[in-house]
């Protein structure tokens, strides 16, 4: 009995390691690739409004200089303008150039020198289209194109020499994220653009927006769009410039900046139909003018940043900052006929400077009228 015992349970034993050495070997765990986490990049932008160049201000740099030397008018806001990836600015006066006859209110032509005087400064996208930009017709369009062909660097949106020219995409490239910048009017103050010759101006409608921005889709990271627009000396916007916001938004627009009314309007966030966040800056009101009221001698300067996600390649629009602009124009020289036109952010503005303003304009009433107009949804730098 004791021997079958054993027997048995050598038997169970056995079969027991058997069954053991049958059963599958289980694999080593498999290591999951390490996926490296890409840096985002980051293109820093800065955009003021209208370079509107009366007769006042070359007439009074040729009595200065005896020639049209304009290098000192930026020289003050320089600094701010070189310290960012790209720097926008609207040139609301053509530059037709002495050759053609230069001339001022109602119907403008600059010297050129302006435009030597805006790229010295550090500008970089320079929005051509106004509605004076017919004011010395296809020839005046012609020789401001022509002229800002001597800076491969600089891009310009808004006129055009062709179809060809008007039909190809422009781009800012920065830092590795490539921008698709576009450029519109509303009109050219009733002087008719030739028949044929449509593309000279872009003026804007929505199914010309669409067109555009559709081109440009699938070729570039982001979308900025210039638009002169809204009414002038209004420092809301009106309904137009609310629906064609709206309207640019829901088309994935990242950036619409704004100019025209030569007076500041608020900036703000709209949201488009895919819940994407699109900067709307309504006006930025003039940089440089002649103009005689108080409140067109306040202008606005846009900061903001647009990132690039270095694992997704969707960019967002942050770090958006408003910096008050003063147009200075001293009392000058009565007996040499010559005054002093420069530009400055609020911030270096001091109240010596603007006791000494031909308009007797105090540093608080910048202050005042820009927290009178604009809103508290963006941080704004005195």
């Amino acid at each position: 009995m004791k021997k079958l015992f054993v027997l048995l349970s050598l038997f169970l034993f056995v079969g027991c390691a058997e069954q053991k050495t049958q059963e599958p070997s289980v694999d080593a765990p498999v290591e999951e690739p390490v996926v490296e986490e890409k840096e985002d990049s980051v293109v820093s932008f800065m955009a003021v409004g209208d370079n509107l160049i009366h007769g006042a201000i070359y007439m009074n740099a040729y009595a200065k200089y005896g020639s049209y030397e304009f290098d000192d008018i930026y020289s003050e806001i320089k600094y701010f303008v070189e310290s960012k990836d790209v720097a926008y600015i609207n040139q609301e006066t053509i530059l037709g150039g002495t050759e053609l006859g230069l001339s001022h209110y109602p119907m403008f032509n600059s010297p050129q020198e302006v435009g030597v005087a805006v790229a010295n400064a550090g500008f970089d996208w320079i929005a051509s289209c106004s509605n004076h930009s017919m004011d010395k017709f296809e020839d005046g369009i012609i020789s401001d194109l022509n002229f800002w062909d001597q800076y491969p660097d600089i891009v310009t949106t808004g006129l055009n020499r062709s179809f060809e020219e008007q039909q190809t995409n422009k781009y800012i490239e920065r830092n590795g994220v490539k921008f698709g910048v576009l450029g519109y009017t509303y009109g050219t103050n009733g002087i008719e653009i030739p028949e044929g010759k449509e593309y000279l101006v872009n003026l804007y409608s929505k199914e010309r927006i669409k067109e555009d921005i559709e081109r440009l889709e699938g070729t570039c990271d982001s979308i900025l769009v210039s638009m002169h627009w809204g009414d002038e000396y209004s420092t809301t916007p009106n309904a137009e410039q609310q629906e064609l916001a709206q309207y640019m938004a829901d088309l994935g627009v990242d950036v619409i900046i704004g100019e025209h009314p030569h007076v500041i309007q608020p900036m703000d966030w709209i949201e488009g139909k895919d819940g994407n966040l699109t900067l709307v800056i309504y006006s930025l009101g003039n940089f440089l003018s002649s103009q005689d009221e108080a409140f067109n001698m306040l202008g606005g300067c846009a900061s903001f940043d647009i990132r690039k996600d270095g694992n997704t390649g969707e960019t967002t629009v942050e770090n958006v900052k408003w910096y008050p602009v003063v147009n200075h124009i001293s009392y000058g020289d009565y007996m040499a006929g010559t005054r002093d036109y420069r530009v400055y952010l609020l911030k270096d503005y001091t109240d010596e400077l603007a006791s000494q303003h031909r308009l007797g304009i105090t540093r608080q009433y910048f202050i005042d009228k820009t927290e009178e107009v604009m809103n508290d949804k963006f941080e704004i730098v005195y």
